[in-house]
């Protein structure tokens, strides 16, 4: 018999596999590592990132997030918008492309998991978003 670890660890692959099998899924930006993308999305993920809130959500040191987003600021991923409020602070900001990346991913993503779960009835929907927010809020 399987364990619930062995079964979410497949459940995942399938998914994933779906995902980037899509015939509706964006063509990848060759210049992006896995950690790359990552680390993009993070950055998408939080409204008005600035490096230290990127360090916190990407759990890595200050130092390495800074070589992580000059890498960025580099390759043109990135550009930096003073805050009006405080001078000392500035914000990350995606170029357009990555930003239209990001959102038709998550839109994609979000389809290919709620395709994967129409099996399940609406109550069994429920109660599935119940336990994962659950397990989410205590990791």
């Amino acid at each position: 018999m399987k364990t619930i670890s062995q079964i979410f660890s497949e459940l995942y692959d399938k998914v994933l596999i779906r995902y980037q099998n899509s015939s509706q899924q964006n063509q990848q930006l060759p210049d992006l590592s896995a950690n790359d993308e990552h680390y993009i999305n993070l950055l998408y993920e939080l409204k008005k990132p600035t490096l230290t809130s990127f360090a916190e959500k990407a759990q890595i040191s200050k130092p390495a997030a800074t070589r992580i987003i000059h890498r960025f600021f580099k390759k043109g991923y990135l550009s930096k918008q003073p805050s009006l409020t405080d001078k000392r602070v500035s914000y990350l900001r995606l170029n357009k492309e990555l930003q239209v990346y990001c959102r038709n991913s998550y839109q994609l993503f979000d389809q290919v998991f709620l395709d994967c779960i129409s099996v399940l009835s609406k109550e069994e929907q429920d109660q599935l978003e119940y336990l994962i927010n659950k397990v989410n809020q205590k990791i």
